[in-house]
């Protein structure tokens, strides 16, 4: 019934295809936290809430250290990551296509001077997000944020206050 049956055989392919899809999307990111470049960024938090996707601690990113190397070009751009003599990455420049010699990560670009990331959530317990907001205000010179990076993608491994991850300062 179903070996002559047009549709269904779509059906199938289709479905292995969405598959496949989301196979590569989850190997790629899990490809980023194995063998990816280590990066720890300094950050300054706050805490929304977002009814679809709970709690989390939103972070920004300083991106005053970016050298604008496109003029008045908005759109998607490739920022390089530099080290300070303290060792904390930063976005060192911008570029149209992407860098060979340096790792990178993929934002946005609008206006002269405002630049989007993409790693600027770091999820946490429904029960201690309020504290753990607090302690990133008050703590908001000694946050920082450890991203592993390799060909543009970026993934956060743990959000520190101090040298200790923000989730073990409730256990």
């Amino acid at each position: 019934m179903f070996k002559n049956n047009r549709r269904f055989q779509i059906l199938i392919v289709v479905f292995f295809i969405q598959f496949l899809v989301i196979l590569y999307i989850s190997l790629s990111y899990e490809l980023v936290s194995f063998s990816g470049n280590t990066y720890q960024f300094k950050v300054e938090g706050y805490d929304p809430i977002d009814p679809l996707r709970g709690r989390y601690l939103a972070y920004i990113v300083n991106t005053d250290t970016i050298t604008n190397e496109l003029g008045d070009y908005i759109g998607r751009c490739y920022i390089t990551i530099e080290k300070d003599s303290e060792g904390y990455a930063y976005l060192d420049k911008t570029y149209k296509e992407k860098p060979e010699q340096k790792d990178y990560i993929v934002a946005q670009k609008y206006g002269n001077d405002y630049y989007e990331t993409y790693f600027t959530k770091y999820f946490v317990n429904e029960t201690i997000a309020l504290r753990a907001e607090d302690l990133l205000r008050e703590n908001s010179g000694e946050s920082s944020v450890v991203v592993k990076v390799k060909n543009g993608r970026s993934i956060v491994e743990g959000l520190y206050v101090g040298d200790k991850l923000i989730d073990n300062y409730f256990e």
